[in-house]
Formats: structure tokens, sequence, C-alpha cells
């Protein structure tokens, strides 16, 4: 009994503070515009703020240089030692993932401005042409090298995407031919171009409906890797089928394979050329044709 007074008495008295809390106009709550780390400082008037400031002006994009958002001192311990508060953009935060990425990015950085103005000369000649609507980023980042760890590997890739930026590596533009930026070019495209067929997988139904019935079915594998492309061409495809990340003769690909391969031909080839390479297989000429319709509507431009 007396448990019961005492849990009844405890009940009655959190009611009371909320009402009184609710009551109070002046609860304030603490939500800061998380557009604020993805621009300069307002007292920042350096070259590179006013380069910053400029793009997103233009394309309502903003420029980083960065991976570090913020980093400031929020106040000291006991001892006297002071305590910070550091944000970085984490390439691989997922919003709404159940699992945590395994790919670990770091980054060298453009180590001067004029490194940076050529970043983004680059970005505006060579890529933004490219890009509108739905695969416009929400940012930029402009550095001169990306590495990338995955359990204990090692590479280096020329681009990474994620929900709240493009990273692009930068490193050598300078000594790049006109050439060799265009194909640079298709590489960083394929990179951006992936995420986005990625994160609007509902928007290919056309495209997967042609090859529904083969996904990830095996058959008889041929003796020769030119028969097996054969097969895999008759039925629509031009990649083989994986298993532990190694292609397999006898195999037809998964869909987000096969995605990934007709959006790179998109990039790298002209519909002539595909047609050349691929004109005798019906199914693969219509796959390039919805694929190309379907990536031009969500925003890429030839």
């Amino acid at each position: 009994m007396i448990y019961h007074l005492r849990f009844g008495f405890l009940v009655g008295l959190l009611l009371c503070l909320f009402m009184q809390g609710c009551k109070k106009d002046e609860v304030e709550v603490d939500i800061k515009d998380v557009t604020v780390p993805f621009l300069p400082a307002v007292d920042d008037n350096s070259e590179e703020a006013q380069l910053r400031r400029e793009f997103f002006s233009t394309y309502h994009s903003y420029l980083l240089f960065n991976d570090t958002l913020q980093h400031y001192e929020t106040g000291k311990d006991i001892n006297g030692e002071p305590h910070y508060f550091t944000e970085v953009l984490d390439i691989t935060y997922d919003i709404g993932a159940s699992n945590t990425s395994n790919n670990k990015y770091t980054y060298t950085l453009l180590a001067d401005t004029q490194q940076k103005r050529e970043a983004v000369a680059y970005v505006q000649e060579y890529i933004l042409p490219h890009i509108t609507g739905k695969l416009m980023p929400y940012s930029w980042l402009l550095v001169d090298k990306i590495t990338r760890e995955f359990i204990g590997a090692i590479t280096s890739p020329v681009a990474v995407t994620g929900q709240r930026a493009v990273v692009i590596a930068c490193n050598s533009l300078s000594k790049r031919t006109a050439a060799q930026k265009q194909t640079y070019t298709r590489q960083v495209m394929n990179a951006i171009i992936a995420k986005l067929a990625n994160d609007n997988v509902d928007a290919f139904e056309e495209f997967f409906a042609v090859s529904s019935s083969y996904y990830d079915k095996s058959f008889t594998a041929p003796k020769t890797s030119a028969e097996n492309t054969a097969i895999l061409n008759e039925a629509g495809f031009i990649e083989q089928g994986q298993q532990y990340g190694s292609k397999v003769n006898g195999l037809y690909p998964s869909q987000e394979i096969d995605m990934s391969s007709f959006s790179r031909q998109v990039v790298a080839l002209t519909s002539e050329a595909f047609e050349k390479k691929y004109g005798k297989y019906p199914l693969v000429m219509r796959k390039y044709e919805i694929m190309r319709k379907i990536l031009m509507e969500l925003g890429y431009q030839e």
C-alpha cells in the first residue's frame, strides 16, 4: 500500500510539473541550421570563402575543400582543459540505413588556392554541364586524393558519393590534357550516376522488366568467353554475373550489376557507338535506350 501511495504521488507531481512547463511560452528548442557548416564564416573574406559563396550563388550547391565542417571550443573541464565540438563529413552516412559501412575514407586536401581554383574550373567545365535536377548534390567536396580502406584493402577512387556530398579527387588536373580530362570525367560521372540510380531504383522498373526472368540465374557455361558473352547479349545483358566479387561464366547478373553496367555505357558511349557495338542484339539496344531516357529524366545531360 505504501508503494502505491508513493507511486501515485510521484505520478501526480510529474504531471503538475509537465503542465506548468507547457504553460511557459519561453521554452526554447535548440535546433541549429544544418546549412551553416557548409558555408564560410560570415567574417571570412578570404579568396577561398569568396569562391565558395560565388559557387553556391550560381549552382545552389555548397562547395567544400575540407571534410571538417565544424571545430570549436565548447568549454573547459575541471582541470581547465578545453573541450571541442568537431563535425566531420561522413560520406558513408545514410539516413535510415540499418548497417554501418565497412568503407573508411580519408582525404588529402588541396594544397593552396591555385589548386582550388583549378578544381572548381574543372568541375564547372567538365562535370556540371552533365548535371541538372535530382543529380545536383547537396554539396561538392573537392580534394587532392581520396583513399578508401575496405577490410584492409587500400584503393584510390576518383570520386565518392553520399547523401550530403560528392567527393572528387582533383589531383594533377593542371597536367592533364583536354582528352585526359574527358576520360577522367567519364569515371567521375559513373560514380555520380551509380549513386543516382541506387537512390531511385523505382524509376527503373521498365528497364528491369526487359530481362526480369533471368536475374541471378545460372545457365550451362559454354567453353569460350565469346560464347558466354553472346548468350548474355541475347538475353539483354552486357555484363556477367558475379560470385564473391568475381565474374562467373554461366551466370546472369543481378539487377544491381545490370543497372550499373548500362548506366556506365550511357555515360561512355553515344547511341551511335553503342549501336555499332551491340546493334544485332534487340534486347540490349532496348535496355540502353530505356536507361538513357531514365537517366536524362533524372537529371543527366549528355
